[in-house]
């Protein structure tokens, strides 16, 4: 029988990983807080009675994401392909068109690892984050009044429609993300409103004073008119009032949104990359 364990250890191991190997992983906390620990009970390993490896798995629709860790001192035993082999099972594999391992651009670990793992290079993402030095530089924005409004169980097909308008993202893959949520996680997304009409969406998610911006999209009928930027400043500002360090991240074949972002007051300070994985 495997020791007890909470999420705390996950994040101590997590602090862990991340200071012995200067990297920053991405774990997806809004994720794995929305779950039990019995959940990912299949997904962790134990030596010693300390918890020394987990596996996060994170359904977006019809692509899976993964990322993991294992403790520097437990290293070379196999313990990440044990992890994998679990987690991604027959069953897991035939329920995704897409599956996506996902590693900091910095690791030298994980790219040693997934060089000899049955997967290849997707694509990466930037992380960026918001400084108000480089803002005192930029042009002022445009004044456009936006307002934003807490989604609401009825914005399902609403919130569904502007991620396949925002990401590329089929009909059915939205449908299915958004018939998983519950009613506080689609309470977590905020409508942008202009002129009576709920144009666009942004949602915020907080942890350890950092406040991450994700699902930020307009409809590509209302783009080029200041909305977004509006609505970003409006967010930048709520989360400056509360102290928070503000971050959101962007795909580097995206260079519209990185121009918005960087006209904002972002800039790239890590990646993070994206393997898929070969069935």
């Amino acid at each position: 029988m495997k020791p007890t364990w909470t999420w705390a250890d996950v994040e101590t191991l997590q602090h862990l990983v991340e200071e012995h190997d200067g990297i920053a992983l991405k774990l997806n906390w809004d994720t794995l807080h929305s779950r039990s620990e019995d959940s990912a009970a299949e997904l962790v390993e134990f030596r010693d009675g300390q918890l020394v490896a987990f596996l996060g798995l994170y359904p977006f629709g019809n692509t899976l994401e993964v990322c993991g860790m294992v403790h520097p001192k437990y290293r070379g035993q196999g313990l990440f392909t044990s992890l994998l082999r679990r987690g991604l099972n027959s069953d897991t594999v035939v329920s995704y068109s897409t599956i996506l391992l996902n590693a900091p651009g910095n690791s030298e670990t994980a790219k040693k690892f997934l060089a000899d793992y049955p997967c290849r290079f997707d694509f990466s993402e930037y992380q960026m984050k918001y400084g108000l030095e480089a803002v005192l530089a930029s042009q002022p924005p445009r004044d456009i009044h936006v307002t934003l409004r807490q989604a609401l169980d009825a914005d399902r097909p609403l919130l569904a429609r502007l991620d396949q308008e925002g990401f590329g993202l089929t009909a059915e893959e939205t449908r299915l993300f958004y018939e998983t949520l519950n009613k506080h996680e689609i309470g977590q997304n905020e409508l942008i409103v202009h002129k009576g009409e709920s144009v666009g969406k942004i949602r915020v998610s907080r942890r350890n004073r950092e406040a991450w911006i994700y699902g930020f999209v307009v409809s590509s009928s209302r783009r080029g008119q200041g909305i977004g930027s509006s609505a970003l400043r409006q967010v930048i500002d709520r989360e400056r009032a509360g102290n928070y360090e503000i971050w959101l991240e962007v795909a580097l074949n995206n260079p519209q949104a990185m121009k918005l972002y960087e006209q904002a007051g972002f800039r790239v300070c890590r990646s993070q990359d994206y393997y898929a994985y070969l069935r």
